[in-house]
């Protein structure tokens, strides 16, 4: 066996951290494995210049990508080379963390402390990284399922679980390496303990001041069924069959998914449905719904047609708490699906990019107050993958947040469940109640310590009804924000001058030589 030969039979090893992410996700959601998921590759890359770790976590990245978003290739026109571009850009991320993490070994830095604060950083990119921004499918994600190691969050942040998974993959990379002795894994094991015990003993804490009865609608409208008047008339009939069943529980709120009505302030018949049904139910509506405003001074050149402002949008109807409220209106939009990035600036070519309807982001939060009191935030589609949008809208006084989703167009596969996964983590970090209307489901009711309460089941028509405890104490995370994450980068700032420094010094050192 030649040595080139055997230098490929050493990066294998590598290959499972692919299959393990993918394998920790719906549809397959077997979370435990994220806690061992990227020992092989950091095992590998210990022992790699961190040019190769980069082009290896390059590789590693887009496998791992291409396993959990299989399921983009369902949405209508998503083609192979917008799936390799994805996952070009996505895996640079993955690529990026090997080889800071390969740097950081080969100056004596231990896996536990450049690997997770590396990991964080990075991930914090990934957030704010303007219409690049692609938060699914975090680490923390994968926890959904375990509220005990969720609790970490209302401190830290999803951060803060990331960090650990991260932290406990390096101590068990470390030990499999014989580097260190046995102190990080001492190190991991007692964090673990920790987490775990504040996880136990969090949810007894925080006694709710009441509780709130809301429903959650789930229509099961299929792509293009609107399209039509008879499609519109009979989704709009289902929408409110559903309602009158969710109503027999006497709910304060029900909810409508995103989209639900198309261009409903142009409709006063449909409006006025709406209050009928809201009077009638003694209840509050919150519909999702597309929407058109015209403005008489509004540029050509940043609308797709004319001087029309088309939004994403959700309105509350309800005829007993007076003038009706500002909707809310998207603020975070999907790049490439509801909008072309610096269309102004680029000209992007009709085979990657298809011509499509431009949407306008919201400018502004609206908390809407109900009757009894009780405000509710709105957080539409993929905007619960942004802790800082929900953590606005608690700052501004939500006391629940309602996410209105509609991930028809991803396909009946697990998009919609990878999707809703987020939502746990918001209602954890901000210690509210989070109820989720989707369109196809799983509609869900969170309560604030990440247990799900009640689910419906996928793809189907449905409805979920259930009582979410109210308070009034505000998480740590919701009152600082992301500081857990600052410090990680500002950690890895200085690793990053500790890493510049040496390498000035071996060059040095080998000049003189």
């Amino acid at each position: 066996m030649n040595v080139s030969m055997k230098r490929y039979l050493k990066v294998l090893p590598a290959l499972l951290t692919p299959i393990f992410l993918t394998l920790s996700f719906p549809d397959h959601d077997q979370g435990w494995l994220i806690w061992i998921a990227l020992v092989p590759l950091l095992v590998v890359c210990a022992r790699l210049h961190p040019a190769v770790s980069f082009c290896l976590g390059l590789v590693v990245g887009m496998l791992g990508l291409f396993g959990i978003f299989g399921w983009a290739f369902d949405i209508p026109g998503f083609r192979y080379f917008h799936g390799l571009a994805a996952a070009f850009y996505l895996g640079l991320y993955p690529a990026a963390w090997c080889a800071i993490v390969s740097s950081g070994l080969r100056i004596g830095l231990a896996p536990i402390i450049v690997a997770p604060l590396a990991w964080v950083s990075l991930d914090f990119l990934k957030i704010h990284a303007g219409f690049l921004s692609f938060p699914w499918a975090s680490l923390a994600h994968s926890q959904h399922r375990y509220p005990v190691v969720l609790q970490i969050s209302a401190i830290t942040g999803e951060y803060g679980v990331t960090f650990l998974i991260v932290l406990v993959n390096a101590a068990i990379a470390s030990m499999l390496l014989k580097s260190g002795g046995c102190r990080q894994q001492v190190f991991a094991a007692a964090a673990v303990f920790s987490v775990l015990v504040f996880g136990i003993f969090q949810p007894s804490t925080g006694l709710p001041s009441r509780y709130f009865r809301v429903a959650a609608v789930q229509p099961c409208i299929s792509p293009g069924e609107q399209d039509r008047d008879p499609g519109q008339t009979n989704t709009l009939n289902r929408l409110e069959s559903l309602t009158a069943k969710a109503a027999l529980s006497s709910p304060g709120l029900i909810v409508w998914p995103e989209t639900a009505v198309l261009n409903l302030p142009s409709s006063a018949k449909i409006v006025g449905r709406l209050e009928d049904k809201s009077r009638t139910h003694d209840a509050h509506l919150l519909i999702g719904a597309s929407e058109r405003v015209k403005f008489n001074n509004y540029s050509l050149d940043r609308a797709s047609s004319q001087s029309v402002r088309s939004y994403n949008a959700a309105y509350l109807i309800h005829t007993a708490i007076g003038p009706p409220q500002e909707p809310y209106r998207k603020n975070v939009l999907v790049p490439f699906g509801e909008y072309l990035p610096l269309s102004d600036r680029i000209k992007w070519p009709s085979w990657f990019v298809a011509e499509g309807f431009q949407t306008m982001p919201g400018d502004r939060l609206t908390i809407f107050t109900l009757q009894d009191g009780t405000k509710a935030g709105v957080l539409i589609c993929w905007e619960n993958l942004f802790p800082q949008l929900a953590r606005n809208e608690v700052m501004a006084g939500a006391d629940l947040l309602v996410n209105l989703v509609n991930d028809a167009w991803l396909g009946k596969k697990h998009a919609p469940a990878q999707h809703s996964s987020a939502s746990v983590l918001r209602a954890v970090e901000n210690g509210v109640p989070v109820v989720v209307a989707s369109n196809w489901g799983p509609s869900l009711i969170i309560d604030p310590k990440g247990r799900i309460l009640k689910r419906s089941d996928a793809f189907s028509y449905d409805t979920v009804t259930g009582d979410v405890p109210l308070q009034k104490k505000k998480t740590v995370y919701t009152r600082y924000g992301d500081l857990f994450a600052w410090i990680c980068i500002t950690t890895m700032f200085l690793v990053f001058i500790c890493i510049a420094v040496n390498s000035i010094s071996l060059k040095k050192r080998a000049g003189i030589r």
